[in-house]
């Protein structure tokens, strides 16, 4: 019970609830056989954060080792999955941090400087930004 209370806890803290997970199960393949579908990693910008975040939907193109491809801004509330399958990366603006929960079982936040982070796939995030 102390666990979901702390989950619910953090959720309202940020100011986001009910953010999907980065694995949808699909419709039974066959009789007792069930298969996951890859979704992407997803980016949501917290409700409370100050600026806007940007996305971006690849990542190393070109041995670049950095974000690539279709880049899009989040303003408060909005999610990457509104305008991408998958984000392989978020740009957090100069002069702010970036605080960004995993939607896990055991949210750990994590603070970076400006600058872009890459996501793993599997995983979502909800990021604050603070400036």
């Amino acid at each position: 019970m102390a666990r979901i209370r702390r989950s619910f806890g953090l959720a309202a803290a940020i100011g986001v609830l009910g953010v999907a997970g980065s694995l949808a199960m699909a419709a039974p393949a066959s009789a007792g056989e069930v298969e996951a579908q890859f979704t992407g990693g997803e980016i949501t910008n917290a409700a409370r954060s100050e600026k806007w975040l940007v996305v971006a939907d690849d990542w190393n193109c070109g041995g670049s080792g950095t974000a690539c491809g279709n880049k899009v801004r989040l303003y408060q509330l909005e999610s990457s999955k509104d305008h991408m399958k998958d984000a392989d990366g978020y740009y957090v603006p100069n002069g702010c941090t970036g605080t960004h929960y995993s939607t896990g079982k055991y949210p750990r936040p994590t603070t970076v400087g400006s600058g872009w982070h890459k996501i793993n796939d599997l995983v979502d995030r909800v990021v604050l930004i603070n400036c």
